[in-house]
């Protein structure tokens, strides 16, 4: 029922995306296990965050990568009705970050065309350099992304694991100089980092303007712990 007939406001979309890093460097140092953990952990806040906003109707997908993307929650589901289910990583699976960002491009190009919907909210999270094996290199499939409607206005947020993660390719996936850019060396930073990360993207995704200089400026937490990805792997 509209607001015009005095019933409740109806929500808009607020598509939130996970991109995330299952190549084979992930099974160093606990890094998948601190992964599923901290993507676990996340799934309240989100919740917390969904019945928060009136305004905005909270979907999740997960984007899964290593030598080819793969869908782990395809369609847009509303995150109360998530039931995580553990990611495996690929044993000797390469970071094929440009086939994922052409990926994810193709399926923001069946987002709501109209103005029904907020601008997603996309956060990556990888622990190597982009690698090139099927043909679509970083650049390529980010240029795709940036050249798509919705990935070029959506809240873009990358976390880097342990010290071999790529931070500038992040950098220029974040596209904004402003935003923080993280890594995490250890699984305790890699939890609070990700819920950090998921419940700024989610505020800031559903205000009227987004994109560069959309204001994800809040401060992430300070480090916890001992690096013990910069040390071990």
């Amino acid at each position: 029922m509209s607001d015009r007939l005095g019933g409740a406001l109806a929500r808009k979309p607020l598509h939130f995306i996970f991109v995330l890093d299952v190549s084979g460097s992930m099974l160093r140092g606990g890094r998948i296990q601190a992964l599923n953990n901290a993507i676990t952990e996340v799934l309240p806040h989100l919740k917390d965050e969904a019945r928060a906003n009136p305004h905005a109707e909270l979907l999740v997908r997960v984007l899964a990568f290593a030598n080819e993307p793969q869908w782990i929650i395809e369609e847009p589901t509303p995150v109360d009705q998530i039931h995580w289910k553990r990611l495996e990583a690929v044993p000797r699976g390469f970071t094929e970050l440009g086939s994922a960002l052409q990926t994810l491009a193709e399926a923001l190009d069946h987002l709501d065309e109209s103005n029904s919907a907020f601008p997603p909210a996309i956060i990556l999270v990888s622990d190597g350099r982009p690698t090139q094996s099927s043909g679509i290199s970083f650049a390529e499939g980010l240029q795709t992304l940036l050249n798509n409607r919705w990935g070029a206005t959506a809240v873009r947020l990358a976390l880097g694991v342990g010290r071999d993660a790529d931070m500038h390719s992040m950098r220029r996936f974040i596209g904004d100089e402003d935003v923080p850019l993280l890594r995490a060396d250890n699984p305790e930073q890699l939890v609070e980092y990700i819920v950090w990360a998921s419940k700024a993207a989610s505020k800031v995704a559903s205000r009227p303007v987004v994109g560069p200089g959309s204001g994800v400026n809040a401060a992430p937490p300070s480090p916890i712990g001992d690096p013990i990805w910069s040390t071990l792997g």
